[in-house]
């Protein structure tokens, strides 16, 4: 199973026709809030025929806006209990920075299954207007082809903001996340009310007056055709970069995820978007 990105982190959605929301977008967009998040993580749903019994975990996102780029620090721990007590410990950790323009993002993963690292993977990848390449380090890997029209994640992020201010509801894109040769995947995004912080969040310094849209994504695997996403995710994600509420949904289990620390880090004078 990939991990997702937070998120860069839907629910399988089937559209024929899309109505444009009745608020009114804001004068300018909020530029991506530096900050650090822990969201606890606990089972919701289990398939019967699945085989789990218990998950729990845990991730830590850091995101820094800077002047030059977008520096992401993620971790992900998650503990999952099988019927026969069995248990399995997943460790994955991810680094990205992303250039402003969105097209340079440099990349460090690795995850450790009962501490033995099964994925590591540490690159570069790159876009201009005529195709994309991720160039691998140390690992044997060969150079993987992107789409010209790929976009890394934390781009990803800024476009589905942009997007809901501009009254759009859906957006389609394939992402490069940095997971190896697997890390090329179709998304779809639906995006759902511009809503008024809850009372919970309003009153969490630097969340005064910042509103949310309720988000969905769905991830598919584009080495083939696939009628169902690998993994999907629900949140609601503040206009800036903030997000709670999170729901992980992966094919026999999903998870609930709530946010338990926000720390807004230092920001940079020069940041501007």
């Amino acid at each position: 199973m990939n991990n997702p990105l937070v998120p860069v982190f839907a629910l399988t959605v089937l559209l024929t026709t899309f109505l444009a929301p009745s608020f009114i977008v804001a004068a300018g967009p909020v530029p991506l809030a530096s900050h650090r998040a822990v969201y606890d993580l606990t089972l919701k749903d289990t398939k019967r025929d699945g085989g789990i019994e218990n998950v729990r975990g845990r991730i830590v996102m850091e995101v820094e806006n800077g002047c030059e780029g977008y520096v992401l620090n993620q971790r992900m721990l998650i503990e999952l209990s099988n019927i026969d007590g069995g248990v399995i410990t997943s460790d994955y950790h991810l680094s990205t920075w992303e250039d402003k323009l969105g097209d340079v993002m440099r990349f460090s993963v690795s995850n450790i299954l009962n501490g033995r690292p099964i994925q590591i993977f540490d690159g570069v990848a790159t876009k201009d207007e005529e195709k994309g390449i991720v160039t691998f380090k140390d690992n044997g890997e060969d150079n993987l082809d992107l789409p010209k029209d790929v976009i890394f994640p934390t781009a990803h992020t800024k476009i589905i903001l942009q997007s809901a201010r501009d009254g759009k509801n859906l957006v389609s894109a394939k992402v490069y996340d940095g997971n190896g040769k697997e890390g090329l995947q179709d998304s779809l995004t639906v995006i759902g009310k511009k809503s008024a912080a809850s009372q919970d969040m309003a009153i969490r310094d630097g969340m005064e007056n910042i509103s949310y849209w309720p988000v969905q994504l769905a991830y598919f695997d584009l080495r083939g055709p696939a009628n169902e996403p690998d993994y999907e995710i629900s949140l609601k994600m503040y206009e800036n970069g903030v997000a709670t509420d999170l729901v992980l949904k992966y094919r026999d289990f999903s998870l609930d995820g709530k946010l338990v620390q926000l720390d807004f880090l230092k920001k940079d004078a020069c940041v501007k978007n």
